[in-house]
């Protein structure tokens, strides 16, 4: 039974890990232009595959409806700018500045960025698991995760002629030049 009225101390920096925190300047990364499908533009800013969980900042153009697609795991959203909804939960706010959202893994749905904003749609979303994306009969045709992120976004960055930047990498937490 531990003693609470005389707990021991714990020496935080004599944990075995060298990081303690990483930060990216979101600003500062390029965004991967038509990433996936025409006016979307995709940062990576971090990509565990072990943990099976990625990070993305993602710019929608007006009107941009993604396909229908599959989450295997736990989906946080927070909306910076813009508005967008999911075209199967017309029930559910739509997520404007400001907005917070979660999706339990195992939901489904069809993301449609709004038609009357003026500007881009901005949102930064931390996802769990897998995409799973489905063509209209509900086939899936891709997935999108952590190693299909690093692969693709610096290809396009390159394509682009854009130097790929460090981002942060999982397994054994480090900024990596991927």
């Amino acid at each position: 039974m531990m003693n609470h009225s005389n707990p021991t101390p714990i020496d935080l920096h004599a944990q075995p890990f060298a990081i303690s925190s990483l930060h990216i300047a979101t600003d500062d990364l390029p965004f991967a232009e038509d990433f996936g499908a025409p006016g979307v533009r995709l940062k990576l800013l971090s990509a565990d595959v072990e943990g099976a969980m990625f990070a993305v900042r993602i710019r929608f153009a007006p009107g941009v409806q993604l396909p229908p697609h599959h989450h295997t795991g736990a989906v946080h959203a927070f909306t910076l700018s813009g508005e967008w909804s999911y075209l199967e939960h017309a029930d559910t706010p739509p997520s404007r500045a400001g907005s917070y959202l979660f999706e339990p893994p195992g939901s489904s749905h069809t993301l449609k960025v709004a038609d009357h904003n003026s500007g881009e749609t901005d949102v930064l979303f931390i996802i769990y698991g897998a995409m799973l994306i489905q063509d209209e009969a509900g086939n899936i045709v891709a997935k999108l995760d952590a190693g299909s992120h690093l692969h693709d976004w610096p290809a396009v960055l390159r394509a682009q002629g854009l130097a790929v930047p460090s981002i942060i990498e999982g397994g054994h937490v480090h900024y990596s030049r991927t």
